[in-house]
């Protein structure tokens, strides 16, 4: 509610064909020319007739222009547009038209347009394509509002190749400084569960299972890091097999479009923490309060044992097999002992190189006997030592091969380390007596 800035008085009259508030009370004039909203026309030569006034766009910040001669430049109402407007109408225009292809909301588009008005505001549509970036702009809002929508899915609806999208996201979030949460897998398990092919009474419990899938997933460290669709995909691939459905990696795949070594690789972690051994019905009524390693902090601790065996010369450790990932069951368990076969072409470029070295050793040994000669002036001695010494750096110059480890079986040179022999003993014991039924 307006007042009198003079007496105080709230008994204010609006004029609406001057624009001006005038006080009651006292006769001070509040405000003046004032933006109204009222149509005038005024008559012109020959009986035509005129709107006056000028009309200001809601995103705009001056009136449209004339040109010299005093017509419109083509657009609405025969008035020109400014740059920047006609740039923020079009992408709010093509804001609109990805987010019904998206079937978007509203709210969508208005979140979206206020980023894109930004991004014009700093040049960063400037040598990029509109369509980048209103993707890159639905796309922060989608993250913001925690919908279920990929940018793999803008790349499909665009027909644009989803890392040239990924690099105008990443660069508008650096140059806006935002910070967004990390997607939550549990978002995508709703949507990606309807298209799994299930009965209707069972893909709400199928979803339901993997939802908790997921949360055990993440108290297991197997969430941190990897990508959420990874996630999702193996945990609908687990729940859909636990309540008794044959579906295959390729089923879960072709939804999420993930890799399938992806997918392999979260079920292959997720076998090996201890909620894997029990059963359905133990899986849903029990939380376990027990935390399980990360895999990646797991494997580091395989490699640093096996590195300080090879430098401790345990032969023996390296070749008893207890140096093995207890996570891997298949036959790759054992391969990083088995010695490399050597083709013959790298054997007769190894014998290529050793001859180059050879001859390189002889060139700089003649060559060193003759500044030899010709600074000791003929001494004999000093000559001779001076040659022993160029043909011992020379002969060094060659790399010697390195020693292959001995076959399995040979213990001549084992050593003893037994903090390591016991922690692997146990860790490939602990996986070995696990008998439970596995999810």
């Amino acid at each position: 509610m307006s007042f009198c800035p003079s007496c105080g008085s709230t008994e204010i009259e609006n004029h609406e064909a001057s624009g001006a508030s005038i006080c009651v009370a006292c006769g001070v004039v509040v405000e003046e020319n004032a933006i109204v909203s009222s149509v005038e026309f005024m008559e012109g030569a020959g009986g035509t007739s005129s709107m006056m006034g000028q009309y200001v766009g809601p995103n705009g910040s001056k009136p449209f222009n004339r040109d010299r001669l005093g017509r419109g430049g083509g657009g609405s109402y025969g008035f020109s547009r400014d740059s920047r407007e006609t740039t923020l109408m079009n992408g709010r225009r093509r804001i609109q038209d990805v987010a019904s292809r998206m079937r978007l909301a509203n709210h969508f588009v208005d979140a979206a347009h206020r980023f894109f008005t930004v991004a014009v505001e700093k040049n960063f549509v400037q040598g990029r394509r509109t369509t980048h970036v209103v993707a890159a702009c639905l796309y922060i809002a989608c993250r913001q509002e925690k919908s279920q929508h990929m940018l793999i899915d803008f790349s499909d609806a665009l027909q644009v190749n989803v890392y040239t999208l990924g690099t105008c996201f990443l660069k508008f979030r650096r140059l806006l400084g935002l910070k967004l949460e990390i997607i939550d897998p549990a978002l995508y398990i709703y949507r990606f569960a309807a298209h799994l092919d299930l009965p209707d009474e069972k893909t709400n419990d199928v979803a339901l299972t993997a939802l908790r899938l997921v949360g055990r997933m993440k108290r297991d460290w197997i969430v941190a890091g990897r990508r959420p669709a990874g996630i999702c995909a193996a945990a609908l691939l687990i729940a859909s097999r636990a309540h008794g459905f044959k579906k295959q990696h390729q089923d879960v795949t072709k939804i999420l479009r993930v890799c399938g070594m992806t997918v392999h690789q979260r079920v292959k972690d997720f076998e090996n923490t201890p909620s894997s051994n029990l059963t359905l019905e133990q899986f849903l009524s029990i939380d376990m309060e027990t935390e399980a390693d990360p895999p990646r902090f797991t494997s580091n601790r395989i490699r640093e044992a096996r590195a300080k065996a090879i430098q401790d010369g345990n032969v023996a450790l390296l070749t008893s097999g207890k140096l093995d990932d207890p996570r891997d069951k298949t036959k790759r368990a054992k391969k990083w002992r088995e010695a490399v076969a050597v083709s013959d072409r790298q054997l007769e470029m190894d014998r290529l190189y050793n001859q180059l070295a050879t001859d390189m050793g002889d060139t700089q040994n003649s060559n060193g006997k003759e500044k030899l000669a010709l600074t000791n002036g003929g001494n004999g001695d000093d000559a001779g030592q001076n040659e022993a010494q160029s043909a011992a750096n020379a002969e060094g110059q060659s790399l010697p091969p390195l020693p292959a480890l001995p076959p399995p079986g040979d213990t001549t040179n084992a050593g003893t380390s037994s903090t390591t022999i016991v922690a692997a003993s146990k860790a490939s014991d602990a996986n070995s007596k696990a008998s439970g039924k596995k999810t």
